[in-house]
């Protein structure tokens, strides 16, 4: 079985800890997801609205886990993208290095 371009990308060209990281965050969103669909079909229950009235401050705690993950994932993201931009440069400096050689090679071959 072939793998596409994208599956390629995704499953190896990132580590471990990036794949688990992007996992917790897609579930963070997707029980958030599940928790508004809840929320939105019992919304006319007025006691599960009060009850959920008193745990205000579990809802403050997951908004600040949702915000402390996105900064988590700016910050990665930044770091890898320096990250490839200090390679592509190294890259392009051993190219040139490797060009003036052979144009070393092929004056001495002249002479």
């Amino acid at each position: 079985m072939k793998k596409g371009k994208f599956v390629y990308l995704i499953f190896f060209m990132m580590d471990k800890r990036r794949l688990i990281f992007l996992g917790v965050f897609g579930l963070y969103h997707l029980s958030a997801l599940i928790f508004t669909i809840i929320m939105e079909s019992n919304k006319n229950d007025l006691s599960l609205l009060y009850s959920l009235f008193g745990k205000i401050s579990l809802f403050k705690y997951g908004a600040f886990f949702g915000v402390a993950l996105f900064a988590v994932e700016v910050v990665w993201t930044w770091r890898d993208s320096k990250n490839a931009e200090k390679e592509k440069e190294a890259m392009r400096h051993e190219n040139n290095v490797l060009k003036a050689k052979v144009y070393d090679l092929v004056e001495a071959a002249k002479k």
